[in-house]
């Protein structure tokens, strides 16, 4: 199992979504300045577990974690932009798609969002893509 390659499946998944361009997504470990007067994204990986998904020294490790999208939109813009953005990434990510990159699989478990919460400049909203993924023995 490979941490690189499990956030990797995720990263490209998201920019196959087309819910937002490269240049105004902030990825994690990446400076990035928000772009003025345009909506933009961060994604934030979140791992939450690492198990054996059996019993024995043959069992299949399981990953769990979490893809943070959070969406930003110039403050009082309406809700109209940013829950057009949320359900295009909550239709991407849907329950029971499967991603691969470089063998390594991934599953997404659920996809939902947050309320929209106003901020000083913007708003946002957070898509939360729940997903599993297994490495198996040699």
């Amino acid at each position: 199992m490979s941490e690189s390659k499990i956030h990797s499946a995720l990263v490209t998944a998201y920019g196959a979504s087309g819910v937002m361009p490269n240049d105004r997504t902030a990825y994690e470990g990446k400076s990035f300045t928000p772009p003025t007067g345009q909506s933009w994204a961060r994604l934030t990986g979140l791992p939450t577990g690492r198990a054996p998904a059996a019993q024995g020294k043959d069992a299949a490790q399981e990953w769990t974690g979490i893809l943070q999208i959070d969406l930003y939109h110039q403050k009082n813009t309406g809700h109209a932009p940013i829950l057009t953005d949320a359900d295009a990434l909550l239709a991407f990510f849907a329950s029971g798609k499967r991603l691969d990159y470089q063998g390594q699989g991934v599953l997404i478990r659920r996809a939902e969002r947050s309320q929209i919460r106003q901020e000083d400049v913007w708003q946002s909203v957070s898509v939360s893509i729940y997903c599993t993924a297994w490495s198996f023995p040699a």
